[in-house]
C-alpha cells in the first residue's frame, strides 16, 4: 500500500479523537464580541501605532482599536459608483504607508494620513498600470522594493518612489501567490507554476519544480504553490496537494508531510519548531522539530483559514473566509473559570450577587441572591440547598460548621442548621428564641459549641453552648442605624474579632468579657485609616490584615505597630474588598480595580486584573479563599475563578495607548494627532466633546482599566474603570490638555495625550473689546475737546457706565455661582447646593425643635427607558419629572437632583405622617404624567424612601442612608410606592 495513503488513513482516524491541546489554546471569535466584525476576511496587519487592519470581502478595509471598527475608503468616489472594494491583502511598508490590494479594482496606496496617495490598475497611466486588477500578494524586500503579485504577473516599485511600476523581464506573466526573501537576498516566489528563486539583483531566475506525483494527485494542479514560509534549513511549501519541504542545502524539494490538510492557503511559524497550516479544512498545528512526523493537531475544523498574523503583544490573529476573525491568547492561562449555577429561566451569563463565600473541607459554600449553593471541589459539581421559609431570602450572609459537624447558615430571615451537606437545612430543632432571630449578618462557632451571631443594627449575640432554652447573651456594639457585625473570627485563642460596617474593629476577650474597639480616632490603641471595614484576616494572636476603603492595613498588636498600603505603594485601588494571607510569603488582595499579590519580602505588588480578563467591578466582598492544597478561589458576580499562585506566570503587556477618536458635536477626527504647540482647533460653539481611547492589547480588552486627568480640573488622575471614552459638556473657550493611561501599567508608552483649543466667539474676543474701548475713549476725548462746557455731564455718563459695568460683573459672578450649584438638565439644585441647604435647615430645625423629613425618589426602570427610547428620551423624562415635582411642592421645600435618575427632597417642619401624604401625592402625579417623545408615550413611576430620625444632629449621610434603605425596601417589594424608614425592621 502507498505510504502516503497509510499516513492519511491514520490521520483521519485520529481526527475522530478529541484534541488534547484545545484546552491549552484560547480561541476568541471577534464576530461574537463585535457584530460589525468582518465575516469574510483574507488578511490582517498592524500599523506602527498599534491599530489592527482587516482586509474583508464584504466590509472592505476596516481599522480596529479593540472596541470599535471603522471603515476606510480605498477607491475614488467615481470608482465607488460602479464597484465594491473587495479587499484581500494588506502591507504596512517601512515608511508606515498602507498598501491595499483588491480583487477586481487593483491596488491602493494610502499615505501616513490614510488618504489615497496612488492607485494601480489596468486602466491607469502606463507608469501605474498592472497586468491584472486581481492583486493578491504584497512583499517589501531588504532593498525596500514593494512587490505586487497579481493573477497575471509580478510588478514592483521602489518604496522611495512609488510612482512607477517595474517588471522583471526574466519572469513570465503568471499567477504569483506569495513572495518571500531569505537572508542571502534571494527572493522566493510561490506561483501557479511552482517555486521560483530570483537573485537579489533580479538577473538570475531558477525554477524549483515539485517531485513527480502519483496519478491521483495529477487531477489537481500539481505545480501550483499557494503559500510558503522560510525556516533555517529551507522552505515549507503549501499546495493543493499537501505540505512539502524545500531544502536549501540540496536545492530541491526533499519531502512531503504525511498528512492530509486539504487545500493549503497559508503557513505560519509562531516559534521555532512549530508550524501552523491554514487550509479550507481548518487550522493544523505540527511539530517540525521531531525526527518522525506526528499527526497534526486540528482546530477550527469548519473554518476556511486564509491568513495568520502575530501582533506586537503576541496575540495571534486568524483570518478565515467563512467564520470571520479569531484571536489566540498568547499568554499563560493562570485562571480557570467556574460559572455559577443558574436557576430555571435565567439567561446564560446572568450575573449573581455573592453575599458570602466559605470553604469547608472540599466544598465551597456560597450565598448567592436568594439561594444557598455549594461546589464540590472533588466532584466538580454544584448543589443547591433549600432553606424552608415562607418568602425568599434576600441575603445569605454566613455559613459555618460547629464542633459536632453541624452546618449553620445565617440569613436575613433567620438561622438554619443541617447535620450534613446532603441533608436539608431547617429550624425545627431550634429553640423559639433562636427561631425568632432575623437580620443575621455573620455566624461563628466556638470549640465548646457556642455560637456567635451578628445581628443587623443590634450588635453581637452569643448562644452559649447551644443551650436548649435558647438563652442569649447580648453585646451592645454596632447598634447605630445601618451598622452591623459583618464578619466574626473565632478560634482557639482567647480573643474573638469582629468587623463592623461603620464603627471599626472589635476584640472580645472570652476570659474577662472586655471589649476593645479599634477605630480611626486618635484615642484608638492602633489608629485605623477608616471606620468603614469589609473584612479581616488573622495571621496569629497578634497580627491581622484589615480590608478598608482607604487601603490594605496591617496591625501588629504585640509590637503596637501598623502599616498601610495604598495606591502609592502599588495597590490597584484603595478600596480593598477581600484578603487572603494563607500563602507563605505573600498576601493576596482583591480590590475594586482587580486582584493583586503583595510580596512581603520586597513589599511590592503584582497585578492580575487585566491578564485574568476578570471584570474588576464584579469582584465580591470577602470572596477570596484558599484550600489546604494551595488553590485559591476568587468569587465574582460572573462566577468563580480558581488559580494556584505557585503555578502562575507573570507577564507585562507591550502595547501603546492611543486616542482613537475625537468627537465635537457632529464633527469627528479618527486617530487625532496633536501637540502642545499644535493643538486641534474645535468649532467655537462646541457643546459636547467626546474622547475615545484604547490600550491596544487585543485579547484582554474587557479587562483594561483607565484613568485620566484634564487641564483646568483636578490635577489628580481620575479613575474610569473599563470605560473607554469620556465626555465634556459646554467647555468655555480656551486651550485644553487631556491625558489618559492604563491604570495598571504606568509608563510613557501606556499614556496618550490630546491637546485641543476652543476659540472664543467674536463677541468674546478680547481684541475686539479692546478696540471698542479705545474707540470709546477717543470719542470721549474728542467730545471733551469740542464740548468742554458739557464736562460735568460727560463725567456723569462715564460714572454711570462704570457703575453699570460693575453691576454686570456682580451679576455675572452671581450667575456663575448659581450655575455651579444647579443641575444643567433639570435646572434643580445639585448635590452641592442641596448639602448646603440641608445644613442650613438642619440648624434651623434644631433651634426650633421642629421635625423635618428627608426623601429619596428613584425613577423606576429608568435604564429600560434609556435602552428602549434612547438617552435623549431619558433626559426628557428627567426634566419632566423635575418640573412635575417642583409644581407640587411648597416654596420652602428643597428639591434637588441627587444623581442619575435619583432625586432628593427635604421637607422642613413636616412630620412623618405629613411627609407620607405629600410623597403619595407626588407618586400619583408621576403615574398620571403623559410624556410624549418622538410620537411615543412614555409612562413613568417612581419609588420614594422617607427618613425621619430622632437625632436631628446626624450628618446628611446618615439621613440619606436611612432614606436609601427605605427606598431599597420599596424597590425590593415591587416599586411604585412610598416607604418610611423603620430602624427596627431595616433589612440586613
Amino acid at each position: 500500500m502507498h505510504p502516503i495513503f497509510i499516513w492519511s488513513l491514520l490521520f483521519a482516524l485520529l481526527m475522530l479523537l478529541p484534541c488534547s491541546l484545545l484546552a491549552s489554546m484560547q480561541f476568541s471569535s471577534l464576530a461574537q464580541q463585535h457584530p460589525d466584525a468582518p465575516l469574510i476576511s483574507y488578511d490582517i496587519k498592524q500599523d506602527q501605532k498599534g491599530y489592527i487592519w482587516f482586509a474583508s470581502e464584504l466590509d472592505g478595509l476596516q481599522r480596529f482599536d479593540g472596541y470599535e471598527l471603522s471603515h476606510r475608503k480605498i477607491l475614488t468616489d467615481k470608482e465607488l459608483q460602479s464597484a465594491m472594494a473587495n479587499v484581500n491583502q494588506l502591507l504596512v511598508d517601512s515608511q508606515q504607508r498602507l498598501w491595499v490590494s483588491t480583487w477586481g479594482q487593483g491596488v491602493t496606496l494610502l499615505d501616513q494620513q490614510l488618504t489615497i496617495s496612488m492607485r494601480y490598475h489596468t486602466k491607469a497611466n502606463p507608469a501605474q498600470q498592472l497586468p491584472s486588477d486581481r492583486a493578491q500578494s504584497f512583499f517589501e524586500d531588504q532593498q525596500q522594493r514593494i512587490w505586487i503579485g497579481t493573477v497575471e504577473g509580478l510588478r514592483y516599485v521602489h518604496a522611495a518612489d512609488p510612482s512607477s511600476l517595474h517588471q522583471v523581464q526574466l519572469l513570465p506573466d503568471l499567477r504569483v501567490w506569495q513572495v518571500m526573501q531569505s537572508d542571502d537576498g534571494t527572493l522566493w516566489l510561490a506561483t501557479s507554476r511552482g517555486l521560483y528563486s530570483l537573485s537579489e539583483d533580479l538577473t538570475e531566475l531558477q525554477h524549483k519544480p515539485l517531485p513527480a506525483l502519483s496519478e491521483e494527485d495529477v487531477s489537481l494542479n500539481p505545480a501550483e504553490i499557494r503559500t510558503l514560509v522560510l525556516v533555517d534549513q529551507g522552505i515549507w511549501l503549501g499546495t493543493q496537494l499537501g505540505l512539502f519541504f524545500f531544502s536549501f542545502e540540496l536545492g530541491q524539494v526533499t519531502s512531503r508531510y504525511p498528512a492530509e490538510f486539504g487545500v493549503i492557503n497559508t503557513l505560519f511559524q509562531p516559534e521555532p519548531g512549530q508550524l501552523w497550516v491554514g487550509s479550507g479544512a481548518g487550522l493544523f498545528k505540527i511539530n517540525t522539530g521531531l525526527a518522525q512526523p506526528q499527526t497534526p493537531e486540528h482546530f477550527l475544523q469548519t473554518a476556511d483559514i486564509r491568513k495568520f498574523f502575530k501582533d506586537q503583544t503576541g496575540v495571534i490573529w486568524v483570518a478565515s473566509r467563512n467564520r470571520g476573525v479569531f484571536k489566540v491568547n498568547p499568554l499563560p492561562q493562570n485562571f480557570k473559570a467556574v460559572p455559577l449555577p443558574l436557576k430555571p429561566g435565567m439567561a446564560e451569563k446572568t450575573l449573581r450577587r455573592i453575599y458570602s463565600q466559605t470553604i469547608i473541607d472540599d466544598r465551597i459554600w456560597l450565598g448567592v441572591d436568594h439561594d444557598l449553593v455549594s461546589y464540590d471541589l472533588k466532584q466538580q459539581h454544584w448543589q443547591t440547598h433549600r432553606l424552608p421559609t415562607r418568602r425568599p431570602h434576600n441575603q445569605i450572609q454566613a455559613v459555618t460548621r460547629d464542633h459536632q459537624g453541624q452546618y449553620w447558615v445565617g440569613t436575613d430571615l433567620g438561622l438554619f442548621v443541617s447535620v450534613a451537606p446532603e441533608q436539608e437545612f431547617s429550624q425545627q430543632a431550634l429553640p423559639d428564641a433562636i427561631r425568632q432571630l432575623a437580620g443575621i449578618t455573620s455566624v461563628a462557632a466556638d470549640a465548646d459549641g457556642s455560637l456567635w451571631l451578628g445581628i443587623w443594627e443590634k450588635g453581637l449575640v452569643k448562644w452559649p453552648q447551644q443551650n436548649p432554652q435558647g438563652q442569649l447573651e447580648h453585646y451592645s456594639i454596632t447598634s447605630q442605624p445601618g451598622d452591623a457585625v459583618i464578619s466574626i473570627i473565632s478560634d482557639t485563642s482567647d480573643s474573638i474579632w469582629m468587623v463592623s460596617r461603620f464603627s471599626g474593629l472589635y476584640s472580645l476577650e472570652r476570659s474577662t468579657g472586655m471589649i476593645t474597639r479599634y477605630h480611626s480616632g486618635a484615642n484608638s490603641l492602633i489608629q485605623l485609616p477608616s471606620d468603614v471595614l469589609l473584612c479581616l484576616e488573622k495571621l496569629n494572636e497578634y497580627q491581622l490584615w484589615v480590608c478598608t476603603n482607604q487601603g490594605l492595613f496591617f496591625m501588629d498588636l504585640k509590637q503596637n505597630q501598623s502599616e498601610l498600603y495604598q495606591v502609592a505603594q502599588g495597590l490597584p485601588d484603595n478600596r480593598v474588598v477581600a484578603i487572603n494571607a494563607q500563602e507563605p510569603g505573600s498576601v493576596w488582595v482583591s480590590t475594586k480595580r482587580g486582584l493583586a499579590e503583595l510580596n512581603l519580602t520586597s513589599k511590592t505588588f503584582r497585578r492580575f486584573a487585566e491578564k485574568a480578563n476578570i471584570n474588576a467591578l464584579l469582584l465580591e466582598t470577602r470572596a477570596l479563599n484558599r484550600t489546604a492544597s494551595g488553590q485559591f478561589w476568587l468569587g465574582t458576580a460572573a462566577g468563580l475563578y480558581q488559580f494556584t499562585p505557585s503555578l502562575m506566570q507573570d507577564y507585562k503587556f507591550n502595547a501603546p495607548m492611543v486616542i482613537s477618536k475625537l468627537k465635537a458635536d457632529q464633527q469627528q477626527w479618527l486617530d487625532p494627532q496633536s501637540s502642545e504647540q499644535g493643538p486641534i482647533e474645535l468649532p467655537a460653539h462646541t457643546k459636547e466633546i467626546s474622547i475615545h481611547f484604547s490600550f491596544l492589547e487585543y485579547f484582554f480588552t474587557d479587562g483594561h482599566q483607565y484613568e485620566y486627568r484634564f487641564s483646568g480640573s483636578d490635577p489628580e488622575w481620575n479613575y474610569l474603570g473599563h470605560q473607554h471614552q469620556v465626555s465634556f459638556n459646554r467647555l468655555p473657550p480656551g486651550r485644553y490638555s487631556f491625558e489618559v493611561r492604563n491604570s495598571l501599567e504606568h509608563s510613557e508608552q501606556s499614556t496618550a495625550r490630546l491637546h485641543f483649543v476652543i476659540p472664543a466667539p467674536l463677541w468674546q474676543d478680547k481684541r475686539l473689546w479692546l478696540f471698542v474701548c479705545l474707540v470709546g475713549l477717543l470719542s470721549v476725548w474728542l467730545m471733551w475737546q469740542v464740548r468742554t462746557r458739557n464736562l460735568h455731564q460727560q463725567n456723569s455718563r462715564l460714572n454711570e457706565l462704570v457703575s453699570q459695568r460693575t453691576k454686570d460683573l456682580e451679576q455675572a459672578n452671581l450667575a456663575l455661582n448659581q450655575q455651579a450649584r444647579t443641575d444643567f438638565l433639570t435646572k434643580l439644585p445639585n448635590r452641592l447646593a442641596f448639602s448646603e441647604q440641608f445644613e442650613l435647615l438642619q440648624r434651623q430645625a434644631i433651634r426650633q425643635k421642629s421635625p423635618f423629613t428627608l426623601v429619596l425618589l428613584d425613577i423606576d426602570h429608568f435604564k429600560a427607558i434609556n435602552d428602549t427610547y434612547g438617552h435623549d428620551a431619558g433626559d426628557v423624562v428627567l426634566a419632566k419629572v423635575a418640573q412635575s415635582l417642583t409644581q407640587r411642592l411648597r416654596q420652602r421645600d428643597v428639591l434637588a437632583r441627587w444623581g442619575g435618575e435619583e432625586f432628593i427632597l427635604l421637607l422642613p417642619e413636616t412630620s412623618a405622617e405629613g411627609a407620607l401624604i405629600v410623597c403619595e401625592e407626588l407618586r400619583q402625579s408621576l403615574t398620571q404624567m403623559n410624556i410624549l417623545y418622538d410620537e411615543q408615550q412614555i409612562s413613568v413611576t417612581a419609588t420614594l424612601g422617607l427618613a425621619q430620625l430622632d437625632d436631628l444632629q446626624l450628618e446628611l449621610i446618615r439621613w440619606q442612608s436611612a432614606a436609601d434603605l427605605a427606598l431599597y425596601q420599596g424597590k425590593r417589594t415591587g416599586r411604585n410606592k412610598v416607604v418610611l424608614y423603620q430602624a427596627d425592621t431595616a433589612p440586613g
